[in-house]
């Protein structure tokens, strides 16, 4: 499954589950209902500012949705590579759990 489905996937799930509309959603990101139905599509691409938003909106955690998004293997080494990146400084995103 290409990735802007699969991502448009889990947000679609998100929205459902948390019982918001497409219109609900798009209120709360500011944009049309028209952009959150072209998100859950896969028709457009998400920015990473723009998963971060959705996220916060849906009240969803970003190692959870990586979790979900990324393959088991893959996601380790994305973990260890984060991991490795903020013991030598070069990025702090302890924030993004939280997110």
């Amino acid at each position: 499954m290409k990735l802007n489905k699969k991502i448009g996937n889990f947000i679609r799930n998100a929205r459902v589950s948390k019982g918001l509309s497409e219109k609900e959603l798009a209120s709360l990101i500011s944009v049309s209902q028209q952009q959150v139905s072209r998100y859950e599509r896969g028709v457009s691409t998400l920015s990473i500012q723009n998963i971060l938003i959705l996220l916060n909106a849906l009240n969803i955690p970003f190692d959870e949705f990586s979790h979900k998004i990324i393959k088991p293997e893959q996601n380790r080494l994305f973990d260890l590579l984060i991991e490795e990146l903020e013991t030598d400084g070069v990025i702090n995103v302890g924030n993004l759990k939280n997110i």
